[in-house]
Order: C-alpha cells, then structure tokens, then sequence
C-alpha cells in the first residue's frame, strides 16, 4: 500500500510538468506578442490626414488639348490624387476639376492612413480614357517637392492607426494567430486536464 502511494505521488509531477511548461511557453507567448503589438503599433501609428498640392508656376500646369467638337477651350486639368499602398490597391481621393493647384488644393482622407503603408501619392490629370500622371512621389517628410509641384503632409499620432496596421501585416497576423493557440491552449490545461 505504501509502494502504491509513492508511486502515484512520483506520477503526478510527471503529468503535470509537460502541461505546466506548456502553461509557462503559452505566457511566454502571450506576453511577447503584446510587448512585439505594443511595440510596432506604436511605430507604425502615425497617420496621413490630408494632403496640400500647391502648383509652383501657373504657366507650367498642364492644359487640357484642344480637341474637335469637344472642347474649343483651353481648360485648365482636373487634379486627382490617389494614394497607392505597399501591398497593392490604392485610395482615389478624388477629383478637382478644372482648377488651378497655384492657391493649393486640399485632399483629406476620410480616415488616417499608417504612412508605412504607404508606398506613393500620384498626382495625375484626371480623364476619361486615359489619365496622364503628373507627379508620384514617396513621402520623405512633411513637404516634399517634384517637378513644378510641391506636397504637404498633415500626420496625426493614432495607436488605433498602428494597430490596425500592425495587424495588416503578415508579422501582425503571426503574431496573433500565435497569441490565440496560446491562449487556447491555456483554456484546455485549465478546464480539461
């Protein structure tokens, strides 16, 4: 009898300790994913807010061509700023036809954008067929100038913007795919075993 009390009291470290590390692994886990979430949220958390184009000379902004039966004027472009990702795809801010960049045209954003995903802003001539690109430039500070044109950034600080794009990324979605099999697995040693 005093044989089979020794035995299942050697037994139950040996049961518990695989669970117990896992236990330890799993907070390890967790506790590094959101110091890693914390951490790159926070670097990636300022946002585009809007965007100022302001034509240098008004003699060098583009015309639209005189075309037959189309237009008999001289008209002056319709300005159209899209914002292109790193990842693919893009956001059109829209158009301001037939109007002088020379007093700055204003594009907001109807919310902030991380600039680490930001690959460029394109400044084109917006038309019909085919748009003509004026100006696509990366954003390098708060005013970067091209050409005759010249861009201002307004940015805002938002931890919701850099966790957002935190989580847009494929490290992001490590990261928290890890942090769910962790917790998971904390669940199950808490009520199963």
């Amino acid at each position: 009898m005093a044989d089979d009390v020794n035995s299942n009291q050697n037994d139950e470290p040996t049961k518990s300790s695989p669970w117990r590390l896992t236990g330890w692994l799993c907070f390890s886990v967790i506790a590094t994913s959101v110091m890693l979430t914390v951490a790159l949220s926070a670097y990636r958390s300022t946002g585009l807010t809007r965007i100022k184009v302001t034509a240098i000379d008004a003699a060098a902004e583009p015309r639209d061509h005189q075309l037959p039966l189309f237009k008999q004027k001289e008209a002056l472009p319709d300005y159209q700023v899209l914002v292109i990702f790193r990842e693919g795809g893009y956001i059109n801010l829209g158009t301001k036809p037939d109007r002088s960049a020379v007093e700055g045209l204003d594009w907001s954003l109807g919310s902030p954008v991380s600039l680490s995903d930001i690959a460029s802003i394109r400044l084109q001539d917006d038309d019909k067929l085919v748009s003509d690109v004026i100006a696509e430039i990366q954003i390098d500070g708060e005013e970067v100038a091209d050409g005759n044109y010249r861009f201002e950034f307004h940015t805002q600080r938002s931890i919701e913007v850099g966790i957002q794009s935190f989580f847009q990324t494929s490290i992001g979605k490590s990261i928290l795919a890890a942090f769910f099999v962790a917790v998971l697995l904390i669940l199950f040693e808490i009520f199963w075993v």
